[in-house]
């Protein structure tokens, strides 16, 4: 079992078709599954909620469908505290505090589509995108 944070767009985007093939939805579905322990944290789902309160979001799940996703996210997911302790790594210091949430669980990866952490030299833990942690989790074939 794969120890993953995944971050706030990769969340949203899998619970806008979470019955669809697309690398993000099948992340977001087996949240609940057994190949993967996700971790978040209260400013991790803040950031989804407001990820998914975005007219492109809305528009697809409505309003009362957010506070269902960020239930159930919740639910399947372990919650940790808010990093106590956030260092500056990265471009967008926004973002420290997935890694530091990372570093906390003793996560295996950070998922994301961003390319601040992806492109992140020697990150610690590393970030791969949703179709590599697809890939490493075997929800789907290597290419």
């Amino acid at each position: 079992m794969k120890r993953l944070v995944v971050d706030a767009n990769t969340l949203a985007s899998g619970s806008v078709d979470p019955h669809s093939e697309s690398p993000t939805s099948l992340i977001y579905r087996e949240l609940a599954g057994t190949r993967l322990e996700a971790f978040v944290c209260p400013e991790l789902l803040e950031e989804v909620r407001d990820t998914l309160r975005k007219p492109y979001f809305l528009e697809r799940i409505g309003e009362r469908s957010v506070s269902e996703v960020i239930a159930g996210i919740a639910e399947a997911c372990t919650v940790l505290d808010d990093p106590a302790e956030v260092d500056a790594i990265l471009r967008d210091a926004e973002d420290d505090y997935l890694v530091a949430l990372a570093r906390t669980a003793e996560a295996d990866f950070i998922v994301t589509g961003d390319k601040d952490l992806l492109e992140h030299i020697d990150l610690q833990p590393p970030a791969i995108n949703a179709r590599n942690a697809c890939e490493l989790l075997g929800l789907i074939e290597l290419r």
